[in-house]
Parts: C-alpha cells; structure tokens; sequence
C-alpha cells in the first residue's frame, strides 16, 4: 500500500488577505505527520507569482517528494509576469528549483505506484445538458462569471487549453501503460473530470451555468481508458466529495475533491 496526502486551493498570500502562511504550514507538518510517501499540491497555490513561490518554500527541503500542478489562479497574469510565461516557464522552473516535482511533465515513483498530474483545464463539458447552449455561449458568458477571463492573457481558448493538457496526460498514462514496473497510477488534477466530482442542480439556472468552468468530463472520459488507473484526486471547487467511478472489466477509479476554501486550507490521504 502507498500513503499519498495531497492538498489543493492553499490560495497562500503572504499578507494574509486570503490564506496566511501560519495556517499552510499547519498544512504541511500535518501531511507529514500523516506518514505519507508523498506529498502532491494540486493547484491555485498562490496568485501573484511571489506568493506562489513563497508557498512552496514551505513545501521545499522534505523527506520525501512533493509533486505541484498548477490551478486557474496560478496563471493569473501579475504586474511582472503574463499568463504564457508563468504557464510555460515560471511555475514549472520554481517547483523544480525547490526539488518538487512538476506533474505535468514529471512523475513521482513510490515502487509500483505511480503519481502524475494535470491542470486539466475546463472545456465547458460539465455544463448541464439540458441547457443545450453551445461553446460560444459560454466562451462570451465567461467575464460575467469567472475572473479567470479578467485575468488570463494566453490568448487561446479554453477548449484548446483542455485539449492540450488532455493530450499530453494520455501520453503519459499511455506511457506508464507500457511500462511493466508500474501496476497503479495515481492522477492529481486541479479541475474535476467526473461526474462523480460535481455537484449539480438543475433547478439553479446560474449555477447550471457556472458548472461548464468547473470541470472537464472528457478528460475524465479519457483517463478511464486506462486499466492502471485507481485513483483521481482534484480541487478547484472548494467542496469535499468522494466517490467511485465504475468500469467494466478494470476495476473503479476512487476520486476525490479536496475542499480547501480560501483562509481555510484542507488535505486528504489516499492510500492506493
């Protein structure tokens, strides 16, 4: 068995307006207490880029690994950095400069068990159905519900984000699926991509709404392609839930949603 604590949303600000350090320092010793393996940070870790380096100093240094993939807030454009360049270069050069792993290109290996992550951006799929609204819809709804069109200058869409990291999570898990020395993946997302991970109200037209920016179905849908998968650990919603995703002939997926709230930050154990 393998012991994993993973966190999410730490929303660490050094000023204390959002998360103070002290409280994800408690975070932290308590992870490690818990005797996990490995401790993974799965994202919206701290907005500008400052306070996100600021909080993985108290990540750095430890006994065992620590896997970082990054949330929405974290490629929140800043006065000194855009959005390209924190995504493409800044985060993933400070988590390695303070020995984390960056689980979007990296992978953690804890004997036959394999860690690996993914930003997993929104693509509008988890909207309710029965809305019928199509991608434009709520590509131009976007502004008037979430600050991520306010503050991401990358310029491509949101659906060309997901597709992207879609593509490049499959070629990992495609890759640990060939690979005989690994019989359990564990994948730590920021967003959602079950439906088992959502929380719906059909009844709510605003939040039936919101939902398209909350998760991404097809990656969900493409991460159960593989047998070696057992567990996915998410966040972004700032509500815990657990569940399990049934499939035939491979065995369940146990997902996760960690529920760490602004000011009041939460982890989880997995024992895979």
């Amino acid at each position: 068995m393998t012991r994993i604590a993973v966190t999410s949303d730490l929303h660490f600000d050094a000023n204390g307006y959002l998360t103070p350090p002290s409280k994800v320092r408690s975070v932290v010793e308590a992870m490690l207490a818990s005797g996990a393996e490995a401790l993974v940070v799965a994202g919206d870790i701290g907005h500008p880029f400052t306070n996100f380096c600021r909080c993985l100093d108290l990540f750095a240094g430890r006994e065992v690994p620590v896997g970082v993939v990054a949330g929405n807030h974290d490629v929140w454009r800043d006065e000194h950095h855009d959005s390209l360049s924190l995504w493409e270069e800044l985060l993933p050069l400070a988590s390695r400069q303070r020995g984390c792993y960056w689980l979007e290109r990296d992978r953690i290996v804890l004997g036959s068990t394999a860690i690996v992550g993914c930003m997993a951006w929104y693509d509008y799929s988890a909207a309710e159905p029965s809305l019928g609204l199509d991608q434009k819809f709520f590509a131009d709804a976007k502004p008037r519900i979430s600050n991520d069109a306010l503050w991401i200058d990358w310029g491509w869409s949101d659906p060309e984000v997901a597709d992207m990291l879609r593509v490049g999570l499959e070629s990992t898990l495609e890759a640990l699926e060939r690979d005989d020395s690994i019989k359990r993946v564990v994948v730590v997302t920021h967003v959602p991509v079950f439906e088992q991970q959502l929380l719906r109200n059909p009844n709510n037209y605003a939040w039936s709404v919101a939902n398209a920016y909350f998760g991404n179905l097809r990656t969900g849908q493409a991460i159960a392609r593989f047998p070696k998968v057992r567990v996915v650990v998410s966040g972004h919603l700032h509500t815990s839930l657990e569940s399990s995703v049934h499939r035939e002939g491979m065995g369940d997926i146990q997902t996760v949603v960690i529920g760490s709230d602004y000011g009041e930050p939460s982890w989880v154990l997995v024992d895979v």
